[in-house]
Protein backbone atom coordinates (compact mmCIF):
# COMPACT_ATOMS: atom_id res chain seq x y z
CA UNK A 1 0.00 0.00 0.00
CA UNK A 2 2.38 2.71 -1.21
CA UNK A 3 -0.49 4.76 -2.55
CA UNK A 4 -2.96 6.80 -0.57
CA UNK A 5 -6.21 4.98 0.09
CA UNK A 6 -9.05 7.38 0.85
CA UNK A 7 -12.27 5.98 2.31
CA UNK A 8 -15.43 8.08 2.63
CA UNK A 9 -18.04 5.86 4.31
CA UNK A 10 -21.64 6.63 3.27
CA UNK A 11 -23.57 8.42 6.00
CA UNK A 12 -20.55 8.85 8.30
CA UNK A 13 -19.17 12.17 9.54
CA UNK A 14 -15.56 11.13 8.88
CA UNK A 15 -13.16 9.98 6.19
CA UNK A 16 -9.86 8.11 6.36
CA UNK A 17 -6.57 8.13 4.50
CA UNK A 18 -4.11 5.22 4.67
CA UNK A 19 -0.56 4.93 3.41
CA UNK A 20 2.45 2.67 3.96
CA UNK A 21 5.99 4.06 4.21
CA UNK A 22 9.34 2.29 3.86
CA UNK A 23 10.69 3.63 7.14
CA UNK A 24 10.66 2.72 10.82
CA UNK A 25 7.85 4.15 12.94
CA UNK A 26 10.17 6.21 15.17
CA UNK A 27 11.43 8.08 12.10
CA UNK A 28 7.94 8.71 10.74
CA UNK A 29 6.94 9.94 14.24
CA UNK A 30 9.84 12.41 14.18
CA UNK A 31 8.72 13.68 10.79
CA UNK A 32 5.25 14.44 12.15
CA UNK A 33 6.43 15.94 15.45
CA UNK A 34 9.60 17.92 14.72
CA UNK A 35 9.18 21.21 12.83
CA UNK A 36 12.31 20.89 10.70
CA UNK A 37 10.92 17.61 9.32
CA UNK A 38 7.26 18.64 9.08
CA UNK A 39 8.21 21.68 7.00
CA UNK A 40 9.78 19.38 4.39
CA UNK A 41 6.56 17.54 3.49
CA UNK A 42 3.46 19.14 4.99
CA UNK A 43 1.70 21.19 2.35
CA UNK A 44 1.67 21.82 -1.37
CA UNK A 45 4.71 21.33 -3.59
CA UNK A 46 4.64 24.91 -4.89
CA UNK A 47 4.99 26.52 -1.46
CA UNK A 48 7.63 26.96 1.20
CA UNK A 49 6.39 25.66 4.55
CA UNK A 50 7.22 27.15 7.93
CA UNK A 51 6.24 25.01 10.92
CA UNK A 52 6.28 25.51 14.67
CA UNK A 53 5.40 22.76 17.12
CA UNK A 54 4.68 22.80 20.86
CA UNK A 55 4.53 19.02 21.34
CA UNK A 56 2.32 18.56 24.40
CA UNK A 57 -1.38 18.14 25.09
CA UNK A 58 -2.79 21.64 24.67
CA UNK A 59 0.24 22.66 22.61
CA UNK A 60 -0.21 24.25 19.21
CA UNK A 61 1.35 23.38 15.89
CA UNK A 62 1.23 25.99 13.19
CA UNK A 63 2.03 25.69 9.52
CA UNK A 64 2.27 28.56 7.09
CA UNK A 65 2.74 28.18 3.36
CA UNK A 66 4.30 30.95 1.29
CA UNK A 67 3.94 30.84 -2.47
CA UNK A 68 6.26 32.28 -5.13
CA UNK A 69 3.58 34.84 -6.07
CA UNK A 70 3.76 36.23 -2.53
CA UNK A 71 0.52 34.71 -1.33
CA UNK A 72 0.37 32.75 1.89
CA UNK A 73 -1.94 30.49 3.83
CA UNK A 74 -1.63 29.14 7.32
CA UNK A 75 -3.54 27.20 9.90
CA UNK A 76 -3.12 25.89 13.40
CA UNK A 77 -4.08 22.81 15.35
CA UNK A 78 -4.00 22.01 19.05
CA UNK A 79 -2.90 18.62 20.38
CA UNK A 80 -5.61 16.70 22.26
CA UNK A 81 -3.57 13.54 22.93
CA UNK A 82 -0.08 12.25 22.15
CA UNK A 83 1.05 8.64 22.49
CA UNK A 84 4.65 8.45 21.30
CA UNK A 85 5.39 6.89 18.81
CA UNK A 86 1.90 5.68 17.92
CA UNK A 87 -0.81 8.33 17.95
CA UNK A 88 -1.29 12.06 17.38
CA UNK A 89 -4.79 13.39 18.10
CA UNK A 90 -5.53 17.04 17.33
CA UNK A 91 -8.18 19.54 16.30
CA UNK A 92 -8.33 22.80 14.41
CA UNK A 93 -7.87 26.06 16.31
CA UNK A 94 -7.46 29.76 15.50
CA UNK A 95 -4.08 30.71 14.01
CA UNK A 96 -3.39 33.03 16.93
CA UNK A 97 -4.22 30.40 19.59
CA UNK A 98 -1.54 30.42 22.29
CA UNK A 99 -2.24 26.97 23.70
CA UNK A 100 -4.37 25.14 26.17
CA UNK A 101 -7.70 23.40 25.79
CA UNK A 102 -9.98 25.76 27.72
CA UNK A 103 -11.96 28.31 25.75
CA UNK A 104 -11.44 26.84 22.29
CA UNK A 105 -14.11 27.82 19.75
CA UNK A 106 -16.42 25.13 18.35
CA UNK A 107 -14.54 22.38 16.59
CA UNK A 108 -14.62 21.96 12.81
CA UNK A 109 -12.21 19.04 12.37
CA UNK A 110 -10.72 16.47 14.75
CA UNK A 111 -7.95 14.33 13.29
CA UNK A 112 -6.05 11.30 14.51
CA UNK A 113 -2.84 10.03 12.95
CA UNK A 114 -2.05 6.45 13.98
CA UNK A 115 1.34 4.89 13.19
CA UNK A 116 1.78 1.12 13.28
CA UNK A 117 4.99 -0.69 12.49
CA UNK A 118 5.34 -3.90 10.49
CA UNK A 119 8.97 -4.87 10.09
CA UNK A 120 10.71 -1.81 8.60
CA UNK A 121 7.49 -0.34 7.26
CA UNK A 122 5.13 2.08 8.93
CA UNK A 123 1.42 2.13 8.21
CA UNK A 124 -0.10 5.58 8.64
CA UNK A 125 -3.85 5.77 9.23
CA UNK A 126 -5.42 9.23 9.31
CA UNK A 127 -9.01 9.66 10.49
CA UNK A 128 -10.64 13.07 10.07
CA UNK A 129 -13.93 13.61 11.92
CA UNK A 130 -16.14 16.53 10.90
CA UNK A 131 -19.17 18.06 12.62
CA UNK A 132 -21.66 16.40 10.25
CA UNK A 133 -21.92 14.36 7.07
CA UNK A 134 -22.50 17.59 5.12
CA UNK A 135 -19.38 19.16 6.67
CA UNK A 136 -17.42 16.02 5.83
CA UNK A 137 -18.63 16.13 2.23
CA UNK A 138 -17.64 19.79 1.93
CA UNK A 139 -14.20 19.10 3.45
CA UNK A 140 -13.60 16.30 0.95
CA UNK A 141 -14.93 18.47 -1.90
CA UNK A 142 -12.50 21.27 -0.95
CA UNK A 143 -9.65 18.80 -1.45
CA UNK A 144 -8.56 18.09 2.13
CA UNK A 145 -7.95 14.39 1.46
CA UNK A 146 -6.04 15.26 -1.69
CA UNK A 147 -3.78 17.65 0.23
CA UNK A 148 -3.05 14.95 2.81
CA UNK A 149 -2.25 12.64 -0.10
CA UNK A 150 0.21 15.17 -1.54
CA UNK A 151 1.80 15.46 1.90
CA UNK A 152 2.09 11.67 2.08
CA UNK A 153 3.74 11.58 -1.35
CA UNK A 154 6.20 14.25 -0.23
CA UNK A 155 6.81 12.41 3.06
CA UNK A 156 7.68 9.20 1.16
CA UNK A 157 10.21 11.15 -0.92
CA UNK A 158 11.63 12.91 2.14
CA UNK A 159 11.99 9.67 4.11
CA UNK A 160 14.18 8.29 1.32
CA UNK A 161 16.62 11.16 1.90
CA UNK A 162 16.94 10.51 5.65
CA UNK A 163 19.23 8.15 7.52
CA UNK A 164 16.84 5.32 8.41
CA UNK A 165 18.94 4.49 11.49
CA UNK A 166 18.83 8.03 12.92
Amino acid sequence: MHQNIVTVPPGADYFTIERSFDAPRRLVWKCYTEPQHLARFWGPRDATTRATIDLRVGGVWLTEWTYENGGSYGYASVYLALEEPERIHYRDCPKDWTGGLDGLPPVELVSTITLSETGRKTEVFVKVVCTSVAARDETVKRGFAGMVGIGHDRLAEYLQSLDQEA
